[in-house]
């Protein structure tokens, strides 16, 4: 096991913060990891992806762009269970490390996915309740899938991804405007659920623990070295697991 690099102290601090920060407001962050519980701590997963020869402008604008995506996420999506962050922290700076100024990359990137977690959560009217699908790969798998010709080799956080999200945002917004059948608008403080399963807590924790036992999950979040995959019907498979578990139900918005 290489032995990873140190933090600079002001990128650790920053991490320490903001894990301190999700822990004050409850955010417990548990792991599809099969065998493994809790996500790592911000600061270790920041410094298994990290290189000898980052330089510290780099790790600190990583340590504060992913310290703001957790704060997204929190806020957003403050009943969200599951939040392995190793592929998606490692990827982010795979990609900046060629760039003429890493540090600036790794920033732009970050905050755009951050802006997307306020997109889809609770404080909007789409109201998605997990970042389960965007962090593991289901929504990336589903939109390569659908034309592989031109997507197969777009990784699920890569730009051209990013691009499509934010228009499938504002799709739904008007969807929802238009009160449709299946993004139509909804009563109360209620989470908007268009799959055939259920998506309550414990259901979700269950469904998805067994589909990465069984190597059913797009994007392995939990290893840095992922080989994220779209190949297989994931969708399929999840809702066929669904009923497996007893978890089906119909619809609703």
């Amino acid at each position: 096991m290489r032995q990873l690099p140190q933090l600079p102290p002001l990128a650790a601090d920053r991490l320490v913060a903001a894990g301190r920060e999700l822990d004050l407001h409850g955010w417990v962050r548990r792991s599809l990891a099969p065998g493994r519980e809790l996500a790592g701590e911000l600061v270790a997963v920041c410094s298994a992806a990290a290189l000898p020869d980052d330089d510290d402008a780099t790790l600190v604008a990583l340590a504060e762009g992913v310290a703001e995506l957790c704060a997204a996420q929190r806020q957003s999506f403050p009943d969200n269970l599951c939040c392995d962050l190793e592929f998606l922290v490692a990827q982010a700076l795979r990609r900046a490390r060629p760039r003429p100024d890493p540090a600036a990359a790794l920033t732009q990137q970050l905050a755009r996915m951050s802006r997307l977690q306020r997109l889809y959560g609770g404080d909007t009217a789409i109201r998605f309740r997990y970042v389960h699908d965007f962090v593991y790969g289901f929504d990336w798998a589903k939109w390569v899938g659908r034309d592989p010709d031109l997507r197969a080799q777009v990784g699920p956080f890569d730009p051209e991804f990013l691009d499509h999200l934010e228009r499938r945002a504002q799709a739904l917004f008007e969807l929802i405007d238009a009160d449709d059948e299946v993004y139509g608008q909804l009563d109360g403080e209620h989470s908007r659920n268009p799959f055939p399963f259920s998506r309550e807590p414990v259901d979700e924790l269950r469904l998805h623990r067994d589909l990465a036992a069984r190597g059913l999950v797009p994007v392995a979040a939990w290893d840095p070295d992922a080989q994220p995959c779209w190949r297989r019907p994931y969708a399929a498979l999840r809702i066929a697991r669904a009923e497996a578990l007893g978890l089906s139900r119909p619809a609703t918005s």
